[in-house]
């Protein structure tokens, strides 16, 4: 698990450097078409931060390939790219890895000569090669506050994938069912959340719901007794309690969070600190999602702590009732 986010002057900074790469690849690439990249390399160009992806089982997301995508109606690349390989010398630059879609490209053009999916359908291609927390994790790295993108809403999401299933329940697209991927993102749909700040929020959240804990409030706005305004990153607002992760920061940092804590507890909230090593193990994951249980039982008189934990697929499952909050 990935338990550190990327700031965003990083991201940025990635960006520019993949944008480079790309325009220098474009220069060589013998393809009768502009290429249009995709997966890995899109959130690369975009400024998004790239999700735990298993490369044992899926070594063409690697992050020193460039993934390039083709759209149903077009011809296979590897007849019109780099002419007969075994006749070539290695060209250079990372290499290519070429995938096909099954419905049709949604692109943009992020700098001049590089065209790539956008990051709601590149969010769409990674359903069949990501896990379904890190689907939902990079859905919500898509929905932050602060973005180097296009902002996007949950509704954005849904209104994608009504276009790919009318295109794919079109008889005239030859398809006789909606390409893989769709359930898998139909699910993560349900647990995405909006106005997120990082990833390591994003995975601390799900983990609580997973141990039966009502859906939290994120990034939940409170009005300070000294006049100030907190947004609080994981809030179970009715019964006031407020969980933080805070990763590795610098002695000054530090000070800053204590500051933090004691202006939110003086508003009359419980304030639950969890750390980079609490969520390395289940059990340390266990032991955050029992002392947060303990603040909302001892305020609210309930106990939602399961002694088996739901899986995500549990959670995404719109027919449970676990989606009553306290909220």
């Amino acid at each position: 698990m990935k338990n550190e986010s990327i700031s965003l002057d990083e991201l940025s900074n990635r960006a520019s450097a993949r944008i480079q790469c790309c325009q220098e690849a474009e220069g060589l690439c013998q393809r009768q078409c502009a290429c249009v990249f995709t997966l890995t390399t899109a959130l690369l160009l975009q400024g998004i931060e790239v999700p735990f992806i298993d490369v044992r089982k899926h070594p063409r997301l690697r992050e020193d390939v460039l993934q390039v995508v083709v759209a149903p109606d077009e011809y296979k690349p590897r007849n019109h790219v780099r002419g007969n390989r075994r006749k070539r010398a290695k060209p250079k630059g990372l290499p290519y890895a070429f995938f096909a879609s099954g419905a049709p490209l949604d692109t943009v053009e992020v700098a001049p000569g590089v065209t790539c999916t956008t990051p709601l359908f590149t969010w769409f291609l990674f359903a069949t090669r990501l896990s379904l927390e890190e689907l939902v994790v990079l859905g919500d790295s898509l929905l932050r506050r602060n973005v180097l993108h296009e902002r996007y809403t949950l509704q954005d999401f849904e209104d994608m994938l009504v276009r790919i299933e009318h295109y794919s329940h079109n008889p005239r697209n030859g398809r006789a069912r909606a390409p893989r991927g769709m359930t898998a993102c139909r699910k993560a749909l349900v647990l995405m959340q909006e106005y997120t700040d990082s990833s390591t929020e994003t995975r601390l959240r799900l983990m609580l719901e997973r141990h039966g804990l009502p859906r939290p409030t994120v990034n939940h706005m409170v009005r300070l007794p000294d006049g100030g305004v907190v947004f609080m990153d994981i809030a179970f607002v009715k019964a006031q309690v407020d969980v933080e992760y805070d990763g590795k920061h610098h002695e000054q940092q530090w000070e800053a969070d204590a500051q933090r804590r004691l202006r939110i507890e003086s508003a009359g909230w419980d304030y639950v600190q969890v750390v980079n090593c609490s969520m390395r193990s289940e059990e340390g994951q266990r032991m955050v999602a029992e002392v947060v249980a303990r603040h909302i039982e001892d305020r609210t008189g309930v106990n939602y702590l399961r002694t088996t934990p739901f899986t995500l697929e549990q959670l995404a499952d719109r027919r449970r009732t676990i989606w009553k909050t306290v909220a």
